[in-house]
């Protein structure tokens, strides 16, 4: 019987926080490396997954290492990188999984290409990833939904979205926080303001939850059997810079 997953975001969502989260309930980095491998990049790169700690909590930093540090970095700010919608398709077809990995993989995709879209004012086929368009990112969307394939996930909820404030520099300069694609992917999310002045929803991560989960709100009745914590760059001192997430069956 596929699993649900809950996604407890009290410190936020970033891709490579939810793949870590998932390799903490037992998702195998060779299985993910496997199912990526087909993957047609321009720079060679490696998955990386290391037990952290958090405030006191334990968590798994997961990391896309690329031969380029300028292309490695989290969180699509600093990418100039440049990746066409259309390719990216053709690397989801690519993908060494089943059907309903290539499903979830394309909705990410689709979700950002049109925020990303609305935000500057194209069609969804102009779109140039410059932002998401890094290996890292690509990685983040397209292995975010292999891992929950192999984690046997059916339905997936997650808690309102912690939104910061604030500023964050990336390709065309300052932008505001939430970024403009991330507001535009939470259309229809519940989101709930926080005072911290930082990024604590990623385009990628807001990307994943609008795309992918079926209700946004408090936990569903379910009988949890494992938990897992994906941790983010940043070790921030006010709050554990981890999303918790809850593997089991569905009550009812």
């Amino acid at each position: 019987m596929s699993q649900h997953l809950h996604l407890d975001p009290f410190a936020g969502i970033a891709g490579d926080m939810f793949i870590g989260a998932c390799v903490d309930l037992g998702v195998s980095l060779d299985d993910l490396a496997a199912a990526l491998a087909p993957l047609a990049f321009d720079r060679p790169y490696e998955l990386s997954a290391e037990p952290t700690m958090r405030q006191g909590i334990a968590g798994i930093d997961f990391r896309v290492i690329v031969d380029d540090p300028a292309l490695g970095a989290d969180d699509h700010h600093h990418h100039h990188h440049h990746t066409h919608y259309h390719d990216i398709v053709a690397m989801v077809d690519a993908l060494d999984a089943g059907a309903r990995a290539k499903q979830r993989a394309r909705a990410i995709v689709d979700k950002l290409a049109a925020a990303e879209a609305a935000v500057h004012g194209i069609a969804v086929e102009r779109v140039h990833f410059h932002e998401v368009g890094a290996v890292d990112s690509i990685v983040d969307m397209l292995g975010a939904a292999v891992a929950l394939e192999l984690l046997d996930v059916g339905t997936l909820s997650s808690g309102p979205l912690p939104i910061g404030s604030g500023f964050v520099r990336c390709a065309h300069g300052m932008m505001p926080l939430p970024a403009p694609a991330t507001a535009e992917l939470l259309k229809d999310v519940s989101t709930v303001g926080v005072d911290r002045q930082v990024e604590t929803v990623t385009p990628t991560g807001a990307a994943i939850v609008a795309a992918l989960a079926d209700e946004v709100g408090p936990q569903p009745a379910m009988t949890i059997g494992a938990v897992g914590y994906g941790a983010g760059d940043r070790d921030d001192p006010d709050t554990p810079n981890l999303l918790r997430v809850m593997i089991g069956q569905r009550d009812g």
